[in-house]
């Protein structure tokens, strides 16, 4: 059951329509949007500048319905959610603490991003298809992980936006194989409805993936992937709405850093 809602999200989607949608703004315009969301969550009397605050107002502005996420709040875990909006990075960062996420290298690149980001969570900024940048944040994801007994870690393994339905084995990342067996966390599978202002949101965490090797992991990710999807039925999961370039198969697409 959801809070009585006030809230006023006019502005909120009046940018995200201006933007173009939940998957296609830039990072000067991710400040905009973040700058409205610390406005709209300072209404609701809570702390924008405290991940706990932060966490709370975009779980009522969004109406996140988690599903499953009381098994993961303690240990060591890398979170490998599917990836279909601007939104996932701020939600999956302050979900719980000492969160580390993997994200593109422009996020790092902009000052005011970086303004409001610093105060929330960590970021390893990595530049796609630079085999130096994946190994510096390698190290960096297993010495975060290595740091304590409660750590958890953020990677977005389709490494863009994108629907399970166009993904291919072959597209995953397996480097997070590797962090987990370095450090002994679990690799856990999460299945994200595509964020709405206008409707709610589930997010289901799934059970740890196990597999034998790198080489294998694609493919049970996929396949925890499209169970957790099709556990959603009350009512169905809703599919992504991408814009032209987001549809592309991931193997057609031109990356920049």
């Amino acid at each position: 059951m959801h809070e009585t809602d006030t809230i006023d999200r006019s502005g909120l989607i009046t940018l995200i329509k201006e933007y173009g949608g939940v998957d296609s703004y830039t990072t000067t315009q991710a400040a905009t949007i973040l700058k409205e969301i610390f406005r709209l969550t300072a209404g609701l009397g809570l702390t924008p500048e405290s991940r706990e605050g932060f966490a709370e107002g975009v779980r009522r502005i969004f109406r996140f319905e988690f599903l499953n996420r009381e098994n993961y709040e303690q240990g060591k875990h890398v979170f490998v959610p599917n990836h279909v909006s601007e939104f996932d990075g701020l939600l999956f960062g302050t979900l719980i603490p000492n969160m580390l996420v993997v994200a593109k290298s422009d996020w790092g690149a902009n000052p005011h991003l970086n303004a409001f980001l610093e105060k929330l969570f960590p970021i390893a900024c990595v530049k796609r298809k630079d085999n130096a940048s994946g190994l510096h944040v390698l190290r960096s994801c297993i010495e975060h992980l290595s740091s304590g007994e409660d750590r958890a870690l953020t990677v977005f393994v389709q490494q863009t936006i994108a629907d399970i339905a166009i993904t291919k084995r072959e597209d995953i990342a397996t480097g997070v194989y590797h962090i987990a067996r370095k450090t002994g966390a679990r690799l856990i599978p999460v299945y994200c409805e595509q964020v709405s202002v206008e409707v709610p949101t589930r997010i289901v965490f799934g059970s740890p993936i196990s597999c034998e090797d790198k080489d294998a992991f694609g493919e049970a990710w996929l396949k925890s992937e499209l169970a957790l999807r099709a556990s959603l039925i009350d009512p169905p999961a809703r599919p992504p709405v991408l814009c032209e370039k987001h549809q592309k198969p991931i193997s057609e697409r031109e990356f920049q850093a």
